[in-house]
This record gives structure tokens, sequence and C-alpha cells, in this order.
């Protein structure tokens, strides 16, 4: 099994989780309004820094995370001004 991380334009938030669910993930965590800094300069949601950024974990396989990760990238491309989102993975043990 394998932890993808999602970190994403907040202003996304209604197309990721529709795109999401579509996909039907089986388990995400959400984490909303994160301060960060990226390819896409700050977003601290502040006056001078706007907008922010949420995360996204989910368990998959490694079939899933191809097609999740393939998901992601044409919802990414379908925007006029392409919005930042980070993806990566990580492999993990699930405890009992």
């Amino acid at each position: 099994m394998k932890l993808l991380t999602i970190i994403y334009d907040s202003s996304i938030e209604s197309s990721m989780k529709e795109l999401l669910d579509a996909l039907e993930v089986p388990g995400i965590t959400w984490i909303y309004d994160v301060p960060g800094r990226g390819g896409r300069g700050p977003k601290m949601n502040s006056p001078v820094f706007p907008g922010s950024n949420n995360i996204a974990y989910l368990i998959l396989t490694p079939e899933q995370i191809t097609r999740v990760h393939r998901a992601i990238r044409r919802l990414q491309e379908s925007f006029r001004l392409k919005p930042g989102v980070t993806l990566f993975t990580q492999e993990i043990d699930v405890l009992p």
C-alpha cells in the first residue's frame, strides 16, 4: 500500500472532491486552509499573499495511485490557468 498526498490550491476544492468521489476513492483525510509556498508562489491567506492550499491523504494500491494521478492531471489541465497541484507517494505499512 502507498500513501498518496495531494497538495492543491483551495480554489479547486469542489472540483477535486467531485473527481475523487467519481473515482470512488475508498477513504480520504482532508486538511483545509494550509499556508505554504511553492511553484505558484506564497499562499498565506492574507491580503499580501492571498489563497491557501488544501491537503488530501489517501491510502491506495499502486494501480489505484496510477489511475488517480492521471485523473488529477487531467483535471489540472482542464483549467485555463493551471492551479497548483503537488502529488507524492510514500510506502506505508498499515498497522492492525
